[in-house]
């Protein structure tokens, strides 16, 4: 009879884990990564072998680009990084032991990161296994249920999966109006909170993780939610807005969005776009959308929603929101724009030779912009190295060749660090030590302007001029890809 229950014990067992990794699999599947990423790195039960560990990385399949897909729905609302770190092979080898919490920072910096997912994956994936069956999912539906001026009451409901496994619920509280954030986390076993002692006139974020009676056991991060003790102001309300102008034909459209996070935020944005007087969840095979967190400590989360097969009814006004916190949120209208029936500008764009020898102020540093010699040899800008103490000077060359060619979501695509997407795009702030330590980003940032720029036609050529008595008649070859009307 023990044999027996012993027997049904391991059964269950095995269907548990069986039932969670074609769960997991199905989440990956259903966020848009490839089968081939899901089958290799989807399968909690089954970790990439030592050689695939690296080829499943490869340019050719593209599964870098779905870790954070992939790392959120592995971990499935557990949050097992005490265990990752504790099992760990290498200590120093670290900066891939986030999965665990279900974020993927830390990828930018890709050879250390592989090499610590080399070591680490088997014994990640045995945590993160195990925590589907001993830790909580996040508490839902968190609120506001009331506040004053020096107070506010939390109100929240049971995880979904294991509530019965809850020991307490630590309730993470700060206080974002200053520059430096101030944390302080409560413990309780209900299902509300009622926080004293705000300060008035002043700005919070909250969230709660539910914990198991081993406490290492935890959940990730429930939805954050922001409020203010000022009775006149909300912090609720559009943050960022922008507007993305392309022809109707085009085939890709590309949107950018950042929004300025709480502490514990879930680096999942949310997109949706505005249909009728509702907002309806961007999904499907067309759409890709690229998350991450600045890792600068500005505490800025970027995102891109590539669209492909560009439909008309596209076009329009989207909304970008942190997971569970739609009253906080971006907005960027999507615009089908001709650029034959707009009006052409008063004077031609500076060349970057121009714009650059502009920004420059100090005088010895101008070979940053040019060759530095009246010779014609064919030298591009910046071919010449800069002259002492002018490496900083190196970004107002990068940032004039944009010239209207910002691609803000392509350099996110390619995971840029925040404070490096002033290179990508006027529209971000680039301050001289950033553009400093940026400089290792180039080759991916010219890759964006080749992208925006095989978009756009050429420029005319046999430009020729005739006269005939009072009227000049210019006449030229046909672009390809311009648009005549």
């Amino acid at each position: 009879m023990r044999l027996a229950y012993l027997v049904v014990f391991v059964v269950l067992l095995l269907n548990s884990d069986v039932l969670a990794s074609a769960h997991i699999e199905s989440c990956c599947r259903n966020r848009g990564v490839s089968e081939v990423c899901s089958r290799a790195l989807c399968r909690l039960e089954s970790p990439p072998g030592d050689i695939e560990r690296y080829t499943i990385f490869e340019a050719r399949t593209g599964c870098a680009h779905y870790l954070t897909e992939i790392a959120e729905c592995l971990v499935d609302g557990r949050d097992s990084s005490e265990c990752c770190r504790m099992s760990a092979v290498q200590a120093e080898e670290s900066s891939c032991l986030v999965l665990c919490s279900g974020s993927s920072n830390g990828a930018n910096r890709w050879v250390r990161y592989q090499s610590c997912l080399a070591i680490n994956i088997p014994s990640m994936y045995t945590c993160i296994l195990n925590s589907h069956s001993n830790a909580p999912t996040p508490p839902q539906l968190l609120k506001i249920a009331s506040k004053t001026s020096t107070s506010a009451e939390i109100q929240w409901s049971a995880p979904a999966k294991h509530p019965e496994l809850v020991h307490i619920y630590k309730v993470h509280v700060t206080d974002t109006s200053g520059a430096v954030h101030k944390e302080v986390i409560h413990a309780t076993k209900l299902f509300s909170i009622n926080l004293t002692n705000l300060r008035p006139e002043a700005k919070y974020s909250v969230f709660v993780v539910a914990h198991a009676a081993d406490l290492s056991q935890k959940s990730t991060p429930s939805d954050i939610v922001h409020f203010s003790t000022s009775v006149a102001s909300s912090v609720e309300g559009a943050s960022y807005t922008s507007t993305v102008q392309t022809p109707q034909e085009s085939t890709r459209a590309s949107l950018a969005c950042r929004l300025r996070m709480g502490v514990g935020t879930k680096t999942y944005m949310v997109w949706e776009k505005k249909v009728g007087s509702e907002y309806r969840k961007v999904e499907g095979s067309r759409f890709k959308i690229t998350t991450y967190a600045s890792e600068d400590g500005s505490g800025v989360l970027v995102s891109a929603l590539d669209i492909r097969h560009l439909e008309k009814s596209d076009f329009g006004t989207y909304k970008c929101h942190v997971r569970g916190n739609g009253n906080y949120y971006g907005e960027v209208d999507l615009l089908a724009h001709s650029h034959a029936a707009g009006k052409p500008p008063l004077n031609p764009p500076e060349t970057p030779l121009e714009c650059c020898s502009r920004a420059v102020f100090r005088a010895h540093c101008h070979s940053v912009c040019h060759a530095g010699s009246e010779k014609k040899r064919g030298l591009k800008p910046g071919a010449f190295l800069p002259q002492y103490r002018c490496l900083d000077e190196f970004q107002s060359l990068l940032r004039c060749t944009l010239s209207e060619i910002n691609n803000a979501p392509c350099c996110i695509r390619k995971k840029i660090p925040y404070h490096c997407l002033g290179m990508c795009d006027s529209n971000f702030e680039l301050s001289k030590l950033d553009g400093y330590n940026c400089l290792e980003y180039e080759a991916h940032i010219r890759q964006c302007q080749i992208e925006t720029i095989s978009m756009r036609p050429e420029a005319v050529s046999n430009l020729q001029i005739r006269n005939e008595r009072d009227t000049i008649i210019l006449s030229w070859e046909r672009s390809d890809k311009a648009e005549v009307l």
